[in-house]
């Protein structure tokens, strides 16, 4: 109960929210799911890992780092989304393709911004 709201929230994330991350609050308002939807959706992709950060009042939350959110904008593994390369077991600093090129942009941003953060 609640992967197809997490989907939607991860989309939504990915697209409008990245590289910078979103409160829960935030989150919650763009969606414009009724809150008891948007808490099950939100707390399937936090249970999965595919959001991480967060942790208190006003601190963002973001797509993993490692990729594992990937799945949910493709679950069957078809097509292009799911390139070979960008499948690990864990972190990767290769970037995820998803296909959809405006959300492609978006990734490579916030993992190049992620890798920056990590080497300070």
């Amino acid at each position: 109960m609640g992967l197809r709201r997490a989907r939607e929230l991860v989309r939504l994330m990915a697209t409008e929210f990245q590289p910078y991350g979103a409160t829960w609050a935030e989150l919650k308002n763009k969606s414009g799911m009724a809150r008891t939807t948007f808490k099950r959706g939100f707390d399937f992709a936090k249970d999965r890992n595919w959001f991480v950060g967060g942790g208190g009042q006003n601190k963002p939350f973001f797509l993993n780092p490692d990729g594992s959110w990937r799945r949910a904008l493709n679950p069957d593994r078809v097509g292009s989304s799911l390139a070979p390369e960008t499948v690990t077991g864990g972190p990767s600093s290769v970037p995820a393709w998803t296909g959809d090129s405006k959300i492609d942009r978006i990734i490579a941003l916030a993992s190049e911004a992620i890798q920056h953060a990590n080497e300070d």
